[in-house]
C-alpha cells in the first residue's frame, strides 16, 4: 500500500473518530465542520478532500456500520439452508452476530439516541431487511416452502430481531452475547411451541 493511500486511511480514521466522539456529546444538528476539524486536528481543506459535508461523513459512517453488521448477517443466514441446519447452527451463529452488535454498541447507542440524525432507526431497519431479502432469495428451501408473503415475513424477522437488539442496548448490554443468544433461542422456541397445532 502506498504512503498516500495509507495517509488517507489514517486521516479518515482521525476524522471519523473525532466525529463519533463529538456525537456522543452533541446532537448531529448542532455539530459544525469546525468542531470536527478542531477535534481531529486537521484543517477544513483536509476535511473537504475526503467528505462533501457532515451529512456525507455521517452517511459513510452509517454505511460502514451496516456493512459490518451485514457481513455477519450474511454468514448467519447462509448457514440456515434448512430447518435441520437452523436448529443445529443457530446458537453459534446468533452468538457471532450478537458479539458483532456488542462491538458496535457504542456507535449504535449514539445513532439510536437523540444525538443521531433523524431516521436512523428506519435506515438501519431498511438495511437489515435488504440483507434478509437478498439472502432468502438465494435460499431454495425458503423459496419453495415459505407459505406467507415474503414482505410480511421479512418485516416480522427484521422488527423482532432489531427490537431485541434495541432493548439490549437500552439495557446497557446487561446480557452477554451468549446469554442474549439463549434468550433469543428461548423466545423462538416459545413462539414455535405456542403456534404448533395441538
Amino acid at each position: 500500500m502506498s504512503r498516500y493511500i495509507e495517509k488517507n486511511k489514517r486521516t479518515k480514521a482521525l476524522i471519523t473518530e473525532a466525529f463519533i466522539n463529538i456525537m456522543s456529546k452533541k446532537t448531529f444538528d448542532t455539530i459544525t465542520i469546525g468542531d470536527i476539524t478542531a477535534a481531529a486536528k486537521i484543517n477544513r481543506g483536509t476535511f473537504y478532500l475526503h467528505y462533501l459535508d457532515k451529512f456525507d461523513l455521517l452517511d459513510k459512517v452509517e454505511q460502514q456500520l451496516f456493512t459490518d453488521i451485514g457481513n455477519h448477517l450474511d454468514e448467519l443466514q447462509a448457514r440456515y439452508a434448512t430447518p435441520a441446519t437452523f436448529a443445529k447452527e443457530q446458537e453459534l451463529l446468533a452468538a457471532s452476530l450478537f458479539r458483532s452488535i456488542a462491538t458496535q454498541s457504542p456507535l449504535l447507542k449514539i445513532f439510536l439516541s437523540d444525538h443521531g440524525r433523524a431516521g436512523f432507526h428506519l435506515r438501519f431497519k431498511a438495511a437489515f431487511a435488504e440483507k434478509v431479502q437478498i439472502n432468502l432469495s438465494k435460499n431454495d428451501y425458503y423459496q419453495q416452502n415459505l407459505n406467507v408473503p415474503l414482505d410480511y415475513f421479512i418485516a416480522f424477522i427484521t422488527s423482532a430481531f432489531l427490537g431485541l437488539i434495541e432493548q439490549w442496548l437500552q439495557n446497557d448490554l446487561d446480557q452477554t452475547p451468549m446469554e442474549l443468544t439463549t434468550l433469543y433461542i428461548n423466545i423462538i422456541a416459545f413462539i414455535q411451541k405456542k403456534i404448533r397445532p395441538s
